[in-house]
């Protein structure tokens, strides 16, 4: 069987353990000065491409086996936000907008220098950038989510690669797929502080995976 589509995710989520029981709901402090309340994703890193999150961007690449491969499908999503009171009862729910999360520039080998000329890169690879950030749209003045990098999909040596950098809060995880066959993960980041959304994304990521095809990890 041959590489023919890729589907691959990034997910920012909350999870449960940066975040306090508030009734029945895990939900993170923030004090705005007072102490306010926000539910996480309930979870904990998870390969489920349904999983909750803050920001999900999804992409599935399809012709690879060919010349001239395309985007077949793309999916932007924001979950949505809810501030509890310290007993975990509602107060509030938003959604942020997705207007700032996007792939874009689907290519071949090359890309272009903003110096000028071109770079090459790995020999027969295709490549995507990916570009997403999104804020709290309960709190006013919050610091936006921010992630960006390229995935390269490696047909020569069977690798799937991604160079990026993201915020070092939330927590971030990738996963990809393979002709529709087992979920194989990327990267799972770890969140350190609120205190690091200030800003660009500065936390370097640097991450690959082997490309499993459906009927080689069933043996066939």
């Amino acid at each position: 069987m041959s590489l023919d589509s890729i589907t691959f995710w990034i997910n920012a989520f909350i999870p449960n353990s940066v975040c306090d029981k508030k009734g029945d709901t895990y939900a993170i402090t923030v004090l705005a000065p007072l102490p306010r309340y926000f539910a996480g994703d309930q979870r904990e890193f998870s390969d489920d491409i349904a999983a909750s999150a803050r920001m999900h961007s999804e992409v599935t690449i399809v012709g690879l086996a060919g010349d001239s491969p395309s985007i077949d499908s793309e999916r932007q999503v924001c979950g949505t936000s809810t501030e509890v009171d310290s007993d975990g009862n509602v107060l509030a729910t938003a959604t942020a907008a997705t207007d700032r999360m996007h792939f874009f520039n689907l290519r071949g080998s090359q890309t272009t220098d903003p110096n000028g000329g071109v770079i090459d890169g790995i020999p027969g690879s295709v490549q995507i950038d990916v570009a997403g950030s999104a804020a709290l749209p309960l709190l006013a003045m919050a610091p936006d989510i921010d992630y960006s990098g390229t995935l390269i999909i490696d047909r020569a040596e069977g690798n799937v690669l991604f160079k990026g950098a993201a915020n070092h809060f939330p927590a971030f995880e990738m996963y990809f797929k393979a002709n529709d066959g087992p979920t194989a993960m990327l990267a799972q980041i770890s969140p350190v502080s609120p205190v690091d959304l200030m800003g660009e994304e500065d936390s370097k990521i640097d991450v690959s995976a082997r490309i499993v095809l459906a009927d080689a990890a069933s043996g066939g």
